[in-house]
């Protein structure tokens, strides 16, 4: 089998162009490469980070040791070694046990080791170092910190409780460069600090970052930190207040002017104070009567001469009728009113929360508007959106200029340009795809009509069936042997035995020359006989008992 599938390789080769046999040991190669190359990236392990931000000696070390053990590694930027995704907490387990990194971040497995013979002060010195190696750690948790460190000072104690000073810390902390912590993360670090160490309050714990802000100043009062985190909540709602103006305002000119034609800016300060006003106010009222009181006086005599009485009683602004008589009693009667009026009172009290909107600045910049009355209604209808209002103190700008759409431009066309790129790139691959699919379709079909025809001239019949090749008379015979058996009944009777008669060939056979199938035949007849001669003798055996009979 194998030897006949190589003569068919081989004819099919022989049957082929110079063309087509470099085409085909061209696309051979660039399997093989293809395959190399798939075999090669599939077996190319992944690499993850294993150690960051080490030291030079840290990293040599490493190095040095993933080496020895024959572990793969790549280093980036002498500070970063990964190593492949399988093997990473192996190879951070196997350099732990070894001590390594050791310019790292220390905890408390600082005490795994041998400590016999430290003295009392060696041992508290690596307790703080890994109380602060611990406390690096749990910060480096949060996600808006990069890095850390912590640094704690316990002093020596007294036997006066008053003259004993405070324990204090300080933590640096270095922010991720998209993160920022807020009051109230700067807050929990400092309670986090201060209840991991004894006696350690959270106002004696100063947090700063690496740019030098004071994040926690450490304030004994503890108002620095209820100050800080008022101020962030203040100013992150005058913030929202301010985005809020933008927004309507933006969405006004939007809707107005079309987009990218208008640029707002807006500014809100707010009073925080918090006010209770009492009012009082006093309006006479005649109708609402507080008190009265009424005195009447009056004189009467029974007769005789009336006359005044000498004295001050006649001199007074009212007179008072008198009479006397000199021969009757005389009566005196007096009567007095006075009326006392209620005063009105309205007392108002009013209560005004923190947070009120004191004062509001806002920009707006307009794009090619040149006419004064639109101007004006544009003002008009943003102070409106904005809710400008001039007695309280706002400030509105309505401005017109020409923007500046240069860069704009050019970034429209780079990026036209990188669409209209990638377009003709996929044009392209498509294309060349679409080329490639029809070359090998046809080069296969031409692989296979080749073998078609390969298989069709190995593989064409040359003999008869052994029974049509046996009958009496057959020409076939004949043709193929190019002469008679020997002892045949024909042969002359006075002709040797041991003499070979070659016979007349009739004319209608003289006619018929061999051609060059014939000849073709004869030797694929004759190599027949030589490679399988007991078929052969049994065709001639079944010829001569035919002729026997």
């Amino acid at each position: 089998m194998l030897s006949s599938l190589q003569q068919q390789l081989t004819s099919f080769w022989q049957h082929q162009t110079n063309s087509r046999k470099i085409t085909l040991v061209a696309a051979i190669l660039a399997i093989l490469i293809l395959v190399i190359v798939f075999l090669t990236w599939a077996s190319t392990p992944s690499y993850t980070v294993a150690f960051s931000g080490l030291s030079e000696d840290d990293a040599g070390q490493i190095v040095q040791k993933m080496t020895d053990e024959g572990i793969p590694y790549k280093l980036e930027n002498s500070s970063t070694i990964l190593v492949p995704s399988d093997k990473v907490y192996d190879v951070r387990l196997s350099m732990a046990r070894q001590g390594l990194p050791k310019s790292g971040t220390v905890g408390f497995e600082l005490f795994s080791g041998n400590t016999l013979g430290m003295t009392e002060f060696t041992q508290r010195v690596n307790y703080q170092r890994a109380l602060e190696g611990e406390l690096e750690r749990t910060i480096m948790s949060l996600s808006s910190v990069s890095a850390v460190r912590v640094h704690i000072v316990t002093p020596e104690k007294t036997i006066l409780t008053s003259n004993q000073a405070p324990t204090t810390a300080s933590v640096t902390v270095e922010e991720k460069p998209d993160k920022h912590l807020d009051s109230s993360q700067v807050q929990s670090i400092t309670h986090l600090v201060a209840s991991s160490v004894e006696n350690l309050r959270p106002e004696n714990v100063v947090v700063v970052d690496t740019n030098g802000n004071m994040l926690a100043s450490g304030n004994a009062s503890g108002d620095s930190e209820e100050s800080l985190g008022q101020s962030d909540s203040r100013r992150a709602a005058e913030l929202a207040a301010a985005a809020d103006v933008q927004k309507k305002t933006q969405n006004l000119l939007d809707s107005v002017l079309g987009p990218n034609k208008s640029v707002v800016q807006a500014s809100v300060s707010m009073d925080w104070t918090s006010k209770k006003t009492t009012t009082e106010s006093f309006k006479p009222d005649p109708t609402a009567v507080r008190s009265s009181q009424k005195v009447n006086e009056t004189y009467t005599t029974a007769g005789g001469i009336v006359g005044g009485i000498p004295g001050a009683a006649s001199n007074l602004p009212t007179p008072v009728p008198t009479t006397t008589s000199a021969t009757g009693d005389l009566v005196y009667q007096r009567s007095e009113e006075t009326i006392n009026y209620e005063m009105s009172k309205t007392q108002i009290d009013s209560v005004e929360n923190p947070g009120q909107i004191k004062k509001v600045s806002l920009s707006v910049m307009v794009d090619g508007v040149n006419d004064p009355t639109q101007l004006a209604s544009l003002k008009t209808a943003v102070a409106a959106a904005a809710g400008i209002d001039e007695t309280r103190g706002d400030v509105l700008a309505v401005e017109s200029l020409a923007f500046d759409h240069t860069y704009y431009q050019t970034q429209n066309d780079e990026m036209k340009k990188e669409q209209q790129n990638d377009l003709y790139l996929k044009i392209g691959i498509g294309v060349g795809l679409g080329l490639v699919l029809i070359g090998l379709l046809w080069y296969v079909s031409q692989l296979f009509k080749n073998l078609r025809l390969a298989s069709g001239e190995a593989w064409t019949p040359i003999l008869k069936p052994v029974g049509e090749m046996a009958l009496p008379g057959s020409m076939a015979v004949g043709q193929m042997s190019g002469s008679l058996p020997m002892g045949r009944a024909d042969q002359p009777a006075g002709l040797p035995s041991n003499e070979q008669y070659i016979p007349e060939i009739p004319a209608h056979l003289q006619a018929n020359a061999p051609t060059a199938e014939d000849e073709q035949m004869t030797k694929v007849i004759s190599r027949l006989a030589e490679e399988n001669p007991a078929n052969v003798a049994e065709i001639i055996q079944l010829w001569l008992s035919e002729d026997g009979k």
